[in-house]
């Protein structure tokens, strides 16, 4: 199973590309047979028909999507005899997929994983890549929930219901009327089950920006993501302290939501029906040997966490349209600056900015500004003494008729009028408010807006 700390890979080579694959979702490697049964289709990546244990499972050609190249000459002597069916498990899905040949077993630290392509395109099966110690190879990750999806085949378990086929089921008055798929997270001292086709990507704890009081975000696949406390959702933290070191993406309704968790335990197939949550979006229930674990309802999750609209892809999806709607042009330049995160700040109240090192401070935390002391604050993470930081520099924002210095790590940009979009996440009075940058490419960003001039006051 998943370790919170180290990833173990399953090696398959592809052409010229070694695929890592999560070991957990390998089930066996069958010999290629010398000729598959076929399953008919105009078009896709489906070369053929293996059973396996009894069931049919469809094969998967990677090498019909993509370009994989040509394997170096040491590698392909007895390529057809090395060439094999892995058999892969995720979400209550079996597919198969052809390599040229197997490796071995590779484990890699979870933090050494990096993602490259950041465009989250939908029709891709690798965003990040890691190197495997051992053999220098680089290893490019397969997503093995979107290969099956990509290939819209698959074989589904007996008692687990696939997307499509619970959206043609009716509901009952008792709750859904089938067994659903659940991955088995720990989340503090509990065990947390949620359904498997909400759980999006299972990711090395990211960086985290502060989003008002016990709430946080990070940005993810080009979007702000809010990610939950456990104490908002009512789970304990571990006895001993351990922060959480893995950020579960749930997704629903194209919106997002990070869990912080300690480890991905397991994949497991229940009937949830009659199960009524507690609290409004946990149940409680206890597996055969007793031990206790907390269902996940993600609808009433998202129903109740109103921050997660912050995460709304407005590029993609129905709702394009309206989340659109709800944006302002900005009407005033912002300022793009770093302190303890990035954030944009009017440039109204704003009367200048200077390097730190030229400024004359007094040691007291004022400088010395329009032949007057100013007090001076620092927003910059760890750093106590604004006076003397390694560098930085300062802007000295308007309130009134006072002024104030705020040392910054850096100012990165202007964003002059008309060139973003303002739009507001939370209730009046309680929300906070984010600037997205226009624009069609990649490099698309949104920023937090901070009021300095209000904080002077």
């Amino acid at each position: 199973m998943p370790s919170a700390t180290f990833l173990h890979l399953a090696e398959a080579g592809i052409g010229s590309v070694w695929v890592g694959i999560p070991a957990h979702r390998v089930l066996q490697a069958l010999t290629l047979p010398p000729a598959l049964a076929l399953l008919p289709r105009r078009h896709g990546a489906l070369l053929g028909v293996v059973e396996h244990e009894g069931r049919l499972v469809p094969v998967v050609d990677l090498a019909r999507w993509v370009d994989v190249g040509t394997a170096p000459a040491e590698e392909r002597s007895g390529t057809a005899a090395a060439a094999r069916v892995l058999i892969l498990h995720a979400g209550g899905r079996t597919i198969g997929l052809k390599v040229d040949r197997v490796g071995g077993l590779a484990e890699v630290a979870a933090h050494e994983v990096t993602r490259l392509h950041h465009d989250d395109c939908e029709d891709e099966v690798f965003h990040c890549v890691v190197r495997e110690p051992a053999s220098g190879r680089i290893l490019s990750l397969l997503d093995v929930d979107r290969l099956a999806r990509l290939a819209a085949a698959w074989h589904q378990d007996a008692g687990a219901v696939s997307e499509a086929d619970a959206a043609m089921r009716p509901a009952t008055a008792d709750g859904p009327p089938v067994a659903r798929s659940y991955a088995v997270l720990q989340a503090g001292t509990a065990r947390l089950a949620l359904a498997a086709n909400a759980l999006t990507e299972v990711l090395p704890m990211p960086a985290l920006e502060a989003l008002g009081a016990g709430m946080a975000y990070c940005s993810w696949r080009g979007r702000h993501v809010p990610v939950l406390a456990h104490a908002a959702l009512g789970l304990e933290a571990m006895a001993d302290g351990a922060a959480p070191t893995l950020l579960a993406i749930v997704e629903h309704g194209g919106l997002a939501l990070g869990l912080p968790v300690h480890a991905a335990l397991n994949l497991q197939t229940f009937d949830s029906a009659g199960l009524a949550p507690a609290d409004g979006w946990l149940s409680a229930l206890f597996e055969p040997d007793g031990s206790p674990l907390r269902l996940l309802d993600e609808a009433r999750l998202f129903a109740r966490f109103s921050e997660a609209e912050l995460s709304r892809d407005a590029g993609t999806g129905a709702g394009c349209g309206m989340e659109q709607d709800r944006r302002a042009a900005n009407a005033t330049a912002y300022i793009v600056f770093e302190g303890d995160g990035v954030y944009a700040t009017a440039i109204d109240t704003v009367e200048r900015i200077v390097s730190l090192r030229e400024v004359a401070s007094d040691g007291n935390g004022a400088m010395a500004w329009d032949g007057r002391p100013i007090p001076m604050r620092d927003l910059r993470s760890g750093v106590d003494d604004a006076a003397e930081g390694a560098g930085g520099d300062v802007m000295v924002v308007r309130s009134g008729t006072s002024c104030v210095g705020y040392v910054v790590a850096r100012v990165h940009l202007l964003l002059p009028p008309g060139s973003g979009r303002v739009y507001r996440m939370g209730g009046a009075g309680a929300g906070w408010e984010f600037i997205a940058t226009d624009g069609d490419d990649a490099q698309q960003a949104s920023y937090r807006i901070v009021d300095l001039g209000a904080l002077a006051a």
